[in-house]
């Protein structure tokens, strides 16, 4: 009986060494992964870590979910490789996947977005009724996918139960709506039913801006030179600009639902230029933002003289929210100041200078109690301001 005993006591502590041996090449493993940068370093030990993790097969499948960070897409992007190459493995054995452990982690709003989109994904593909029980519950999701997938079922249902319920319901399915697609598709949807909506509105566009410029960028030294309007609080100041031009403060506003500005047409086209757009922006109390921006131009954001963002890249198109700066709105006004470069490049699709910014939440979402000031007459106005003659004109 005790020699039984000391058997299985051994045999006990050698499954337990092999097992904390396992999780110990995993724990390597994603260490391994999560250490790639998006300039490729890391890539050397990234190749030998993937097969160490998929050779771990389910077992790993969690603990690679925990290793995502959104921070990290390159990283992100071989842990999507691994746990589907972990799938397939499962799937040859005739093993399932822990459905339970994956739903969990798929709800649960401390993971990283990307990884429980991931999750929700291989859930789904086991267990058919995961759409329908969890998709409602996502659609105010900080993950964007989940968020766009739980709006495009909301929208199937709302128009299959039509009815007079259904303006309403798409109204209120368009307060939750983040994607631009699905923003113009549900704006065409309640136009048809009669309701106008304001798609500037939904964005957080910021529709008003005092420029000024062009100061000098020759050889594209503008972008890493601090020129006075970085620190300007208001917009009562000339400057000295390119070629020793005296240049001052232009109000300027636009009625582009995508709060689009042309410093073309605005300011005169440059090149070799640096802009500056000034805003401001009053918050009912302290506020946590996204500053998020798009322009075909190198830019730098800042909030209340600090620097949030910058991007020195020039005529490689013009995404919505490339470029997002994340900072915090003190209670009362603050100052955002863009700075738009332009190089010297001649080819056509190189000229245009111009830009699109807005204030929003971290989903991309609009912030309430946030307005803009009108730098003219002291007026607060909504984020997404457009005159109703413009928007009626859009709608003609």
């Amino acid at each position: 009986m005790q020699v039984r005993f000391c058997m299985i006591a051994v045999f006990g502590m050698a499954f337990l060494a092999v097992s904390t041996q396992a999780d110990e090449e995993t724990t390597r493993a994603l260490a391994a992964i999560k250490s790639i940068s998006r300039e490729g370093k890391g890539n050397e030990d990234a190749g030998p870590a993937w097969k160490s993790l998929v050779s771990k097969g389910g077992e790993a499948l969690i603990p690679a979910l925990e290793a995502f960070e959104d921070s990290n897409p390159t990283a992100a992007n071989w842990l999507r490789t691994a746990i589907a190459a972990i799938c397939d493995g499962e799937k040859v054995a005739g093993r399932k996947l822990p459905v339970d452990k994956l739903e969990a982690f798929a709800t649960n709003t401390k993971n990283p977005a990307s990884a429980r989109s991931v999750a929700f994904e291989l859930l789904a593909s086991q267990d058919a009724t995961a759409k329908g029980r969890l998709l409602p519950g996502f659609i105010n999701d900080k993950s964007a996918d989940l968020r766009r997938q739980a709006i495009e079922l909301q929208v199937e249902k709302a128009e299959k139960a039509g009815g007079p319920d259904l303006k309403n319901e798409l109204q209120k399915i368009y307060t939750y709506t983040r994607d631009k697609d699905q923003i113009e598709l549900l704006a065409k949807k309640l136009a048809d039913l009669g309701v106008q909506v304001n798609v500037a509105e939904q964005f957080g566009f910021v529709t008003h801006f005092a420029l000024i410029g062009p100061f000098d960028s020759t050889e594209g030294k503008g972008f890493a030179k601090n020129y006075p309007p970085e620190t300007a609080k208001d917009t009562s100041a000339a400057f000295q600009g390119k070629a020793d031009a005296k240049v001052i403060w232009k109000l300027c506003e636009t009625t582009d639902k995508y709060g689009e500005f042309d410093l073309n047409k605005l300011l005169d086209k440059h090149k070799d230029a640096v802009a500056y757009a000034l805003a401001v922006i009053v918050a009912e109390k302290e506020t946590p933002c996204d500053i998020r921006v798009g322009s075909p131009n190198s830019v730098q954001i800042f909030l209340n003289g600090k620097k949030l963002a910058e991007r020195e890249e020039y005529h490689h198109g013009s995404p919505l929210d490339a470029n997002i700066g994340k900072g915090t709105l003190a209670k009362g006004e603050n100052v955002i100041v863009l700075k738009v470069c332009q190089n010297n490049q001649t080819e056509p699709w190189a000229q245009t200078w111009g830009f699109q910014l807005r204030v929003c939440d971290a989903t991309g979402g609009p912030l309430s109690g946030i307005m803009q000031k009108l730098a003219e007459n002291g007026k607060q106005i909504k984020l997404g301001y457009i005159p109703e003659s413009a928007l009626s004109k859009e709608k003609k």
